[in-house]
């Protein structure tokens, strides 16, 4: 029986993200920051990473796009990129996996517990995007918030105590909208754990790569007359 490959990519924040795996093997998982510009650089970095573990693009039947919330930028050229990649392939998979999953499987939680985590969302606002560890498997609750310095206050004074995670490079912004007390409850991790969209095993491959979660939208205005 032939291999089957499964790959995630990520590029929600400030680094780009990338999960390769063989029958739920762990081969790799890498990430290196990429901002702006650089953006342009993921499809050869996705390479880069397939051919030190000597897979072909084609080989890898199963994508995972990390679907943020992110920068509209980001997401959008990673979607794009699966999309182009599997196009008119047969027995190709596609699908988009929250980011906030990756962020949550760096805490080590038991079942039932909810992970809330926190992002930058630019403007004097964060985002918040509950999880839940339900029977080992990073489920999203459907809770998701955006919320600034005194709707901060009010949503985590009455809501119950959760675990909280976010990127440490996020981290300096984030505290700025909350109290002390909330503040110090935030853990903060180094990085995403790509590899845990590629087994994500709560969302099907829908081959579906639009349900993306911005930060801020694109926003289009009419032109000067």
């Amino acid at each position: 029986m032939n291999a089957r490959y499964a790959a995630a990519i990520d590029l929600s924040g400030r680094s780009a993200g990338f999960a390769l795996m063989k029958d739920q093997e762990l081969l790799c998982a890498a990430s290196r920051p990429m901002r702006g510009r650089d953006s342009a650089e993921l499809a050869d970095f996705v390479a880069q990473q397939l051919a030190a573990n000597g897979v072909e693009l084609a080989e890898v039947s199963d994508w995972t796009v990390g679907s943020g919330p992110g920068s509209f930028t980001g997401l959008r050229l990673a979607a794009a990129l699966a999309a182009g990649w599997t196009f008119g392939k047969e027995g190709v998979r596609t699908r988009c996996v929250p980011t906030a999953v990756a962020l949550a499987a760096r805490l080590e939680t038991a079942h039932g517990a909810r992970i809330g985590c926190l992002f930058d969302g630019r403007n004097r606002e964060l985002i918040y995007f509950e999880v839940e560890n339900f029977g080992g498997e990073l489920v999203p609750t459907g809770e998701s918030r955006v919320l600034n310095k005194e709707q901060a206050a009010e949503f985590f004074r009455t809501c119950p105590d959760r675990h909280l995670v976010a990127l440490s490079v996020e981290l300096p912004a984030i505290q700025l909208l909350l109290d002390d007390g909330t503040a110090a409850k935030v853990k903060p991790v180094e990085e995403l754990d790509i590899a845990a969209l590629a087994a994500c095993g709560y969302r099907k491959f829908d081959n579906g790569l639009t349900d993306l979660v911005y930060i801020r939208p694109a926003v289009f205005t009419a032109p000067v007359q």
